[in-house]
């Protein structure tokens, strides 16, 4: 979702800090108003918030997990259409539970801007929390004549730096049963497409109440990376894993059930002794248990080629088809008095026919 049409009503800024040595968490600091920005800097604003939620890669629309009395949701529902005074206190309120998520004494404290408005052509009301860290700079001004250089301590929300997470909640429709009707967005400059993971847990997890959304290109394409990799470092001899990473390739691309378990995949083609170990892999890997829906469509190249490596410098890329079928590998003896006890034959059943 594009936001667009963003508009913002009211902002309050309150701070948060760094838990104590103890692992005490350190009471948060309210302000007692709300701010009263200038027309240029809530345009600022509105465009930092309006690119950084658009953005593709590093904002996520994520499930609502918490919904109850107390939580995320239900504290910036009641915000919306609130007076002035409600609004306050609901900030402060929102402020302490994030302060209460941050459990770990390596989360770093900073600024919390709690703000409220609508967006899109339907005019659809949200609450949204900006964490942002804190920096320190130089402005450079003038007095009269004369070129002035100040030193800024506790800047935030700079164009040069993605130092904080964003935590949006709409409400699409309140006469809905919970959590329908209302959507959560997440941005985190940690996020990638190919890693959602990065996005921090206390966040939206502890404190926003969500969580990552589950769907078929991106839990297919991430099961089969994660499985790759838990191959790669088994203790496979180098053709079992060959084998292994070949069934995994079958399984992903031309299995024709249109959902798959990673239960299945273990049970099919790992050894029994592996099973266990995969399962308790992919837990740490937080990749879900349940059924997934095969999609392959985000997956690129990936089922098209493979690349094999062999030692530092030399690679054969072939389609898993020509491997299976035109491609030989078998480990051999090193010559003697040659450093290293083992090589790789490679017999290709093709001429070479060009190069690049």
């Amino acid at each position: 979702m594009l936001f667009e049409n963003l508009k913002v009503n009211r902002i309050v800024v309150h701070e948060v800090f760094q838990r104590n040595e103890d692992k005490s968490m350190c009471p948060p600091v309210f302000a007692d108003e709300l701010e009263t920005l200038s027309a240029e800097a809530m345009g600022a604003f509105r465009m930092r918030m309006t690119e950084a939620l658009s953005g593709q890669s590093q904002s996520l629309q994520m499930r609502i997990a918490k919904h109850g009395a107390g939580s995320f949701m239900d504290v910036t529902e009641r915000l919306v259409g609130s007076n002035d005074q409600d609004f306050l206190a609901g900030s402060k309120d929102t402020t302490t539970k994030l302060a209460e998520a941050q459990l770990a004494r390596r989360i770093p404290g900073g600024m919390v801007v709690i703000f409220d408005g609508t967006v899109g052509a339907h005019v659809v009301p949200f609450v949204g929390v900006i964490k942002a860290e804190t920096q320190v700079g130089f402005r450079r001004s003038k007095d009269g004549p004369k070129a002035v250089v100040e030193f800024l301590n506790n800047i935030f929300l700079t164009p040069a730096t993605r130092l904080y997470k964003i935590g949006l909640m709409l409400f699409d429709d309140l006469n809905k049963a919970k959590p329908d009707g209302r959507r959560a967005f997440v941005f985190d400059s940690n996020i990638s497409a190919s890693n959602r993971e990065a996005a921090a847990a206390y966040f939206y997890d502890g404190f926003l109440g969500c969580v990552l959304p589950s769907d078929g290109p991106y839990e297919t394409a991430r099961f089969f990376d994660l499985t790759k990799e838990f191959i790669r470092k088994s203790d496979l001899d180098s053709e079992k894993k060959r084998d292994v990473i070949d069934s995994l390739y079958v399984f992903v691309r031309d299995e024709q059930d249109t959902t798959f378990t990673a239960d299945q995949f273990g049970s099919r083609y790992l050894p029994p002794e592996m099973q266990d170990p995969f399962a308790d892999f992919l837990e740490t890997k937080k990749f879900t248990p349940n059924a997934v829906v095969r999609d392959t469509s985000q997956m690129g190249t990936r089922l098209r080629r493979r690349r094999l490596k062999f030692g530092g410098d030399i690679e054969l890329s072939a389609s898993p088809e020509a491997l299976k079928t035109k491609v030989q590998i078998e480990t051999i003896p090193a010559d003697a008095g040659t450093p290293g006890d083992r090589w790789t034959r490679v017999t290709i059943r093709e001429l070479m026919t060009g190069e690049q």
